[in-house]
């Protein structure tokens, strides 16, 4: 017989890998199948030897028939679909019964010894120990998903059972159960299961790979063909190791965990005697761990290890007064490390000084203001006295013996644009605590602008059809070019004051966003207190007064909701600036580029998709709810696969989170909000939309905390509420004209004006109110004829 096929098989000890209760939940994507060889029966003969080996308490012993290689086949998929569900479910009822199935059809073609009773195989089948494992197996967690380590990695297991297919080299041919016996095995393609029997778990191999057993007993199966080795086995050693592609654990090796801290994360007022930092940890694995503490500024540290989970302390010293201190606590299992800081602020031995009115360093403040406010605190509790003083001289006050609160001192006498200090002092009877403070005046609370030096005014219209609902405080864009203005106001438009009404009336806040005296061109943003959608509304722009200086007010323009105000003109040729009180500063990060060029209101800054954008040393975008909007404009072409517009993202890192805008094509171009925790898979709110054309367009997410709605051009598009939209803290910088997604960079290729950052939902009207008013000014409002002053 011309033999073109060998076929060997040993059937030494049958065991079961059944200390891993891997389930239906685990990750398949990895697996890589062993193919089953189909034969050609033209290419090979109809019969093939077989030998078959049996080893165990009873010795060895091997039987040799020759059988149709077809039969050979059946065993070999037998065999295969054994060690599959071995692998996969050793503790299911289909695999009890593929094992007795198994050996019924070796029985039935004679590939057993005649000699070896068939309770001997059923006994080697299940032995002693494996309903024991079956029953842990069965009170175990079952949730787990496995997750894959890839790139090579290395395993490893005493006592254990083992199973594995593959498509390579299995050496020796035969696994003979010797303890002082190596096997190994060099797999291009393979599986490799093994489960520890002194504890619960274990591992498995998957891809390429290399492995060694010491002492192993089972049952292998070994398939010669000329185009390859396959081969299966199963059973258990004294040790085995694995190098492979993919690495999987269960139980996983997880970190250690910080149970909790003392102080707590963020504490404040802690005393300053405190002497010593708490910490509980804890190992899920029951792993020993070593920690280390250190702190900054330096008040001690200290380490441990080996330790079983628990609380332990380090001593700490030299606590001051009102002082943020911040201490990181690395946590290891040799494997695994975790690592976390945490901060606490000292409480104040000496009274403290707080929560000036006005406020430390405030402008435009009223001449008819008539007392000064401010608040003591002592955190033990002792009367206090106080003396307050000012410069120049505009009163004074004092008190004996009070407790926390609030305190006044009456004041007069103020005089227009004038700066001012003033200097409290709190004492406990041994710690004192000092204060200064400053402010500038304006003009009065109500003051009639031709009285202070004002020549011309303008009454500014708002017709009540452009609002379809009453607004308080909303930020009105006046635009214009007006020659009475190049004329009569001062070049500088320091002299540009907006009143809400004629006569004795009160400013209004307003911001200068441009102005060019050359042209008579004015660009301004004006706080307008009450917006009405039943009449309509005036104010009035007076101007011509070569004195004054400034009266404009951006930070209270914009109110607290207004997290960043971005009208993204340059500030320097590196720089842009955020009119709110906030005052976030973003650095442009190649070479003085993006440039800012003429855009949908002023100046706006155009990015060339290649390296330029703009960093914050701020997340600024919030977590919870949020409304972001902004002037968008870009020819996106189908080369244009991803571009990131803004969000916030790591500095020089990997991955946004919490919020980000991108523009791509996709069947034409889109732009996506997109809102969620990029390390929890299926969290993401994501909403995607047209870009109609490569002309402005503004555009507006909103969330609310359960719905991610976008508008374009003032108009509700589309939302979306199918996952939660949670987001973790990100504490990653906020960029415009990049995202950073899976380590790379993606640079945006367009213009970009007007930035809004807000921690409330716009509401619809409030949205098209804004893009009527953005969109054509001059259509929003209509400036009268000038009127001279007295």
């Amino acid at each position: 017989m011309n033999k073109k096929i060998i076929v060997g098989i040993i059937v030494v000890l049958l065991l079961s890998t059944g200390a891993i209760p891997t389930t239906n939940q685990r990750t398949t994507a990895l697996k890589l199948p062993v193919v089953i060889p189909t034969l050609n029966s033209g290419a090979v003969q109809n019969e093939t030897q077989v030998t078959c080996y049996v080893t165990g308490k009873l010795g060895l012993k091997h039987i040799t028939v020759t059988i149709p290689t077809q039969t050979a086949i059946i065993c070999y998929a037998e065999f295969h679909q054994l060690i599959d569900n071995m692998t996969n479910h050793p503790f299911s009822e289909k695999t009890q019964q593929l094992k007795q199935d198994f050996i019924t059809l070796l029985v039935k073609n004679n590939l057993l010894p005649a000699d070896i009773p068939l309770g001997h195989y059923n006994n080697l089948l299940n032995p002693p120990w494996f309903e024991k494992l079956r029953k842990n197996h069965n009170n175990a967690p079952n949730s787990y998903t496995p997750k894959p380590i890839a790139g090579t990695s290395t395993a490893a297991a005493v006592l254990c059972s083992i199973t594995g297919e593959g498509v390579g080299v299995l050496f020796p041919f035969l696994m003979l159960p010797r303890p002082r016996l190596i096997a190994t095995w060099a797999v291009l393609d393979g599986y490799t299961t093994v489960g520890k029997f002194l504890t619960f778990g274990g591992f498995t191999a998957q891809g390429s790979q290399f492995g060694t057993a010491l002492g192993f007993w089972g049952i292998g199966l070994a398939f010669a063909f000329p185009y390859g080795n396959i081969y299966g086995f199963g059973g258990y050693a004294l040790f085995a190791a694995v190098t492979a592609q993919y690495i999987e654990r269960y139980p996983p090796d997880n970190p250690p965990i910080i149970l909790g801290t003392n102080p707590i994360d963020g504490a404040q007022n802690v005393p300053v005697s405190l002497s010593e930092l708490r910490f509980s940890i804890e190992d899920p694995d029951g792993d020993l761990m070593s920690y280390t503490v250190t702190t900054n500024p330096d008040i001690g540290s200290g380490s441990g290890s080996l330790k079983p989970a628990g609380t332990y302390s380090i001593p700490i010293h030299g606590l001051q007064e009102l002082t943020q201190y911040s201490w990181t606590l690395k946590v290891s299992d040799k494997e695994l490390t975790t690592e976390q800081t945490f901060t606490f602020t000292t409480q104040a031995v000496a009274p403290i000084i707080l929560n000036p009115v006005p406020k430390d360093g405030e402008r435009h403040v009223p001449t008819d203001l008539q007392e000064l406010q401010f608040t003591i605190k002592d955190f033990q509790g002792d009367p206090m006295d106080y003396t307050v003083q000012t410069s120049p001289n505009i009163g004074s006050g004092s008190g004996a013996d009070v407790h926390n609160g609030t305190y006044t001192v009456a004041i007069s006498g103020l005089l227009n644009s004038t700066a001012y200090h003033w200097y409290v002092n709190a004492t406990d009877g041994t710690h004192w605590a000092r204060k200064v403070f400053s402010f500038q005046t304006g003009f009065p609370t109500h003051f009639d602008p031709f009285e202070k030096g004002w020549h011309y005014r303008k009454q500014i219209t708002i017709s009540h059809t452009n609002i379809p609902q009453d607004f308080t405080n909303f930020p009105v864009l006046v635009s214009t070019v007006d020659t009475d203005l190049k004329a009569k106001a001062q070049p500088t438009g320091d002299d540009i004051l907006f009143m809400n009404n004629t006569g004795f009336a009160t400013i209004l806040n307003y911001e200068i966003e441009q102005y060019d005296g050359t042209t008579g061109t004015l660009i301004a943003w004006v706080n307008i207190t009450q917006l009405s959608s039943t009449e309509d509304t005036t104010f009035y722009m007076y101007y011509g007064n070569p004195t004054v200086l400034s009266q404009q007010n951006p930070e209270k323009t914009w109110d607290s909701s207004y997290l960043a105000v971005l009208h993204m003109n340059d500030a320097t040729a590196s720089t842009i600036v955020d009119s709110t009180s906030n005052a976030r500063i973003g650095m442009k990060k190649a070479a003085d580029e993006p440039i800012a060029t003429s855009a949908q209101i002023d100046d706006g800054q155009t990015f060339d998709g290649s390296n330029d954008y703009i960093q914050f040393n701020a997340t600024i975008i919030p977590t919870g709810i949020k409304t972001v909007s902004l002037w968008f404009k870009s020819t996106i072409t189908p080369s244009d696969s991803f571009m990131g517009v803004l969000g916030n993202a790591l500095n020089g890192g990997s991955q946004d989170k919490g919020f980000c805008i991108s523009a791509e094509w996709k069947s034409g171009a889109i732009i996506t909000f997109e809102i969620g925790n990029v390390e929890l898979y299926g969290h993401f709110l994501t909403v995607s939309i047209p870009v109609p054309d490569s002309n402005w367009h503004y555009y507006v997410g909103v969330y609310d905390g359960t719905d991610l709605r976008v508008y374009r051009d003032g108009s509700y598009v589309a939302v979306d509420n199918t996952k939660d939209g949670s987001e973790a803290n990100p504490n990653y910088n906020f960029s415009i004209g990049k995202s950073n997604i899976n380590g790379e960079p993606y640079f945006f290729d367009g213009s970009i004006d007007e930035i809004r950052l807000l921690n409330s939902a716009g509401s619809v009207n409030w949205i098209s109110t804004e893009y009527k008013n953005q969109n054509d000014p001059a259509g929003f409002l209509t400036i009268g004829p000038e009127v001279q002053g007295p």
